[in-house]
């Protein structure tokens, strides 16, 4: 991987300065897109577990164990073959040469959060009987997909429909913005190709798809996945890429361009999500309690990168800090 952002040096210009702010941004509100949507991979299915136990009272299990599989499979797996061992990654971020060494989030917390993500889904996941054994991790997480799309196979539409008024429910985001499909063809759009090998193992991988399609004021989320919490997880994805994009539309075109270029790469999303479920942990509890969630994100993605950094600190760092800070945004 090559680094996201050149070293700030003497003399660099203003241009330049904004560029790197502006992708260090971007890749702060990719780790909320992604921890928000891990988080709703999860522990969705438990909001409705009714609803679920009136279509078939095995599936909330089954969802407890993919989604515990498919979290702890960055540590475990042929996930580790192509990427790496995850600790090693992160104990390296604040070396330069690592992609994330110029962040100052991620090199310096990534490693923390990384590991406390690790403990809490090895914990769950004992809890839950899912193996740790190598290759019968594999095999039994590959087998529960398997057992789990025959079992909704005969409701697809009710799973849908569930999965849409949950988000709806989470993110108060209109029923009619939002399209989903249970389905093993998850591609969609024009997706930005990946530039690197291990991208290109992870796309032919991917079990879902979620993200934003149309223009102006006639936006919808997509999401595709091949199982209900994969379905939740990009709904959810897709409806906080929504929010983001508050953050964006100051930005010309061609800055834009160049941000997405390197903040947006499909290789970065193993990463994201194994920091980005724990960060998003820690930031909700800080939120006003009396304002939406949705809200609260606009409101940071409409903040200056400048601002935006020092707040994503003290959330790690000084939390009652970042909660007068976060109380005080939108007023």
């Amino acid at each position: 991987m090559t680094p996201l952002a050149r070293p700030v040096e003497a003399g660099m210009n203003d241009a330049a300065d904004e560029l790197h702010e502006e992708i260090n941004k971007r890749l702060t509100l990719n780790l909320l897109i992604q921890g928000s949507a891990q988080q709703a991979f999860l522990t969705s299915h438990h909001l409705v577990r009714d609803e679920l136990a009136a279509i078939n009272p095995e599936l909330l299990l089954l969802y407890d164990q993919i989604a515990l599989g498919g979290f702890m499979q960055y540590w475990m797996g042929e996930n580790v073959l192509v990427f790496g061992w995850p600790d090693r990654f992160w104990r390296r971020a604040s070396r330069p040469g690592h992609p994330y060494c110029n962040h100052p989030l991620l090199s310096r917390h990534g490693l923390g959060l990384a590991l406390a993500a690790k403990q809490r889904a090895y914990e769950r996941g004992r809890l839950k009987s899912v193996s740790r054994i190598p290759v019968l991790f594999s095999l039994q997480l590959m087998k529960r997909i398997f057992q789990t799309r025959f079992k909704e196979a005969a409701h697809k539409e009710a799973l849908v429909d569930l999965a849409k008024r949950t988000t709806q429910q989470v993110w108060g985001i209109p029923y009619d913005m939002l399209d989903g499909e249970l389905t093993m063809s998850v591609g969609f759009g024009r997706p930005r190709p990946p530039t690197t090998i291990r991208g290109i193992v992870l796309r032919a991988g991917v079990a879902g798809y979620g993200g934003v399609l149309g223009e102006e004021s006639n936006f919808c989320v997509v999401a595709k996945g091949w199982v209900w919490p994969i379905l939740s997880h990009e709904l959810v994805k897709g409806t906080v890429e929504l929010i983001c994009m508050h953050g964006l539309g100051r930005l010309g075109a061609k800055t834009y361009d160049e941000v997405i270029k390197v903040a947006d790469r499909i290789e970065h999303e193993p990463w994201m999500l194994q920091v980005g479920s724990e960060l998003w942990r820690q930031l909700l509890p800080l939120f006003p309690v009396d304002r939406p969630v949705a809200e609260m994100v606009m409101h940071l993605a409409r903040l200056p990168a400048r601002s935006l950094e020092p707040l994503m600190l003290a959330v790690m760092e000084d939390k009652a800090l970042a909660r007068t800070l976060l109380t005080g945004l939108g007023h």
